[in-house]
């Protein structure tokens, strides 16, 4: 997302300046595929998700994989808004406290 913002800004720049807008070749543009140290991290938070308790690992995926809102999860789940929220905060410090760990595990 980073690089598409600079690119935007190098685009709108080169217009501003020359008028028109400039063909970045190929070799101008950074690869985006995911590295191998994204792919371990994505699995290794998918393994921390899998490992909430049922009731949180369902929201965190309705939300924050699915894309739905705290409303439509709710709606989808038949539970309160506050609900959700709740297990949403609840998962984040689950989280977030393993992967602290995990840190100063291996430095």
């Amino acid at each position: 997302m980073a690089q598409r913002i600079w690119l935007n800004e190098l685009r709108a720049a080169n217009v501003r300046q020359s008028g028109a807008m400039t063909v970045l070749d190929e070799n101008q543009i950074a690869d985006v595929k995911p590295g191998p140290e994204s792919n371990l991290f994505f699995k290794e938070v998918l393994l921390q998700v899998g490992a909430l308790p049922e009731a949180q690992r369902i929201t965190v995926i309705l939300v924050y994989a699915e894309g739905y809102s705290y409303q439509q999860a709710a709606d989808i789940l038949e539970i309160p808004v506050g609900t959700i929220m709740s297990r949403l905060a609840a998962a984040r410090v689950k989280l977030k406290n393993k992967f602290k760990s995990n840190e100063s595990e291996f430095g």
